[in-house]
């Protein structure tokens, strides 16, 4: 599906608002990584780091042995393919052709209202400074045209185009296959501790511990740190919340998507959509 063939190129919103009336920003970002972060991006990072770190570390090696290569195997692929498509999409440049070929980097041109009417006219960016395709948008938050535009994603810090469009769907996809086998884990071993706690022990290193049922291990089996029974039942128990809470909002975002998708519809044009139908909503309320 081609998401760029659409005429509108009005100045892309930064969220669900208003267009930017003016373009303030004198600099435009390359990509994700360009400052400033955005405080959504690192949350997003801090909650990978910890899923990752409390399923692999202390969840998944109480399973049982003959579990453990599944444990593994079938949430860590996941993980591995999510990041490696999250950094893709966070690291492509997804701004238009042309203005990719120019040093775009440099101070631009501040938009001025009393002069034109929209940052796009007649397929010419006035910041920018380029002709660009039927298919851009101009971001007000990237200050740049990106082909294709579909929203701009803060827990990306980066627009979602044409280019990374597809990362961004697989990330989020990868992100809840991943985190869903990780819970399943979770859920397991939180019943298990009250049902029969000898089953998540089955590790060679629980043998000097048979006769202190109080004392457990983490980070099995490379790097064991003796902790006590609360630790495990309170970690899992975090876990598990953090990954419903994250599941559910994936689960919207994904499915939203699949309802663009299926409609042919980008963000930006949803939001387009949507703003006729607020606007006499908005007069009845007053």
């Amino acid at each position: 599906m081609n998401i760029c063939n659409k005429p509108h190129n009005k100045i892309a919103p930064e969220d669900l608002g208003e267009a930017v009336p003016e373009v303030k920003v004198q600099r435009a970002r390359r990509n994700g990584w360009s400052w400033p972060l955005h405080l959504f991006q690192i949350l997003a990072w801090l909650l990978f780091l910890f899923f990752a770190l409390v399923g692999f570390g202390i969840l998944v090696p109480l399973l049982p042995r003959h579990w453990l290569p599944a444990g593994y195997i079938c949430p860590g692929v996941c993980f591995i393919y999510h990041l490696i498509v999250h950094l893709t999409a966070v690291s492509i440049d997804p701004a238009d052709a042309n203005v990719r070929e120019k040093n775009y980097l440099g101070p631009l041109a501040t938009f001025n209202r009393n002069q034109h009417t929209h940052v796009i006219e007649n397929h010419h960016c006035h910041v920018c400074d380029v002709d660009v395709s039927a298919k851009s948008k101009h971001c007000g938050t990237c200050n740049k045209c990106v082909c294709g535009f579909d929203h701009h994603c803060k827990w990306l810090n980066n627009c979602v185009g044409e280019r990374n469009y597809w990362l961004f769907l697989n990330s989020v996809l990868s992100a809840i296959l991943g985190l869903g086998l990780l819970l399943l884990v979770a859920f397991y071993v939180f019943v298990e501790f009250f049902v029969d706690p000898t089953v998540l022990r089955s590790d060679q290193h629980f043998d000097a511990l048979r006769n202190h049922m109080d004392r457990w291990f983490v980070f099995l089996p490379a790097s064991p740190v003796e902790t006590q029974a609360p630790a495990i039942l309170v970690t899992a128990g975090i876990f598990i919340l953090l990954s419903l809470v994250t599941l559910i909002l994936l689960g919207h975002l994904l499915t939203f998507h699949i309802y663009l998708l299926w409609h042919k519809l980008t963000t930006y044009e949803y939001i387009l959509q949507q703003r006729p139908q607020q606007q006499p909503e908005k007069v009845d309320k007053k």
